[in-house]
């Protein structure tokens, strides 16, 4: 079975093209500035209609969409780039996926909501209060619209080891360990969700083929402060260096949810080993550095 993975050298894509290739499948990672390390790496701007011209090419089983433009503030001073990113490269890759028959995951967000009740559904009504949150609709709709096999897979606050860039955990853990004292919200909440249990939730997803929109985050409901906290227990780094802040102290160009948490409900029903994890046993992992496996979950 072919695999076509966007974002194939990011945090979460590339632990989908690793897992999906550990497995036996025929993997194409798709990249845009850093190379791809698994599989058969493919530099490509999923903004230019190549992309579709690629897929008819190829003819994948399946189309896991990762890549996107994450930067908030970004987002909200470049919106003709955002757009294009997030929005229109993705309704590019929806209309490509149906004319070859493929199923299309497509990774979406918690900030669809506007943050002010938290623990949101799937059949919520998204109302971003931002331009990246808009953007990431907007990609919904198109999948809704020009896919025909689909799955939209929302997450929060992605982290884990990999991809090019620090992410909430690796930044916490390169300041911790260097003895630098850092701030971190204790009025934003969020449901942290690991890289690898989350690759391997999208697996199960085109395994089976699942339609429809699935919740697809970790399994704890936290504050970024109460995050920072329990990484510096599971890692034995100084709790000490962690000091409290609030959203109204930081200097954002684009606003943020204050809860933005997703209810994980119908994930935990219908996927069968790969369940979201807790804040505490996927950190607990990622300490291990292991991959997360029905087995090594349950040690």
């Amino acid at each position: 079975m072919k695999i076509f993975v966007t974002g194939g050298s990011g945090l979460l894509g590339g632990e989908v093209a690793r897992l999906a290739f550990e497995q036996g499948y025929d993997v194409y990672s798709i990249y845009k500035e850093h190379p791809a390390a698994i599989g058969t790496a493919i530099k490509l701007d999923l903004t230019d209609k190549g992309v579709v011209d690629l897929i008819h090419k190829l003819k994948p089983e399946v189309v896991v969409h990762t890549a996107a433009y994450t930067d908030v503030d970004g987002c909200e001073a470049n919106k003709e780039l955002a757009r294009s990113v997030n929005a229109e490269a993705t309704k590019l890759l929806a209309v490509a996926s149906a004319d070859v028959g493929a199923h299309f995951i497509y990774v979406s967000t918690d900030y669809v909501f506007d943050g002010e009740r938290g623990l949101y559904r799937e059949d919520d009504t998204p109302t971003p209060i931002n331009y990246y949150g808009y953007t990431k609709l907007i990609g919904e709709e198109y999948v809704k619209q020009c896919a025909k096999s689909w799955c939209i897979a929302r997450t929060s606050v992605i982290y884990g080891w990999g991809g090019s860039k620090l992410n909430f955990a690796t930044w916490l853990i390169q300041n911790l360990k260097q003895g630098r004292q850092v701030k971190v919200l204790i009025d934003q909440y969020v449901s942290p969700t690991l890289n690898t249990n989350l690759a391997h939730m999208l697996i199960e997803i085109f395994k089976r083929r699942l339609q429809g929109i699935i919740h697809t985050a970790g399994a704890s409901r936290v504050s970024r402060y109460e995050f920072a906290k329990k990484l510096a227990e599971i890692f034995d780094l100084n709790p000490n260096l962690i000091a409290p802040a609030k959203m109204s102290e930081l200097q954002w160009k684009a606003r943020r949810p204050k809860d933005s948490s997703l209810d994980t409900s119908k994930c935990l029903c219908i996927i069968g080993e790969a369940k979201p994890m807790t804040l505490e046993d996927a950190l607990k992992a990622m300490r291990r550095g292991a991959a997360l496996d029905k087995k090594r979950i349950q040690t």
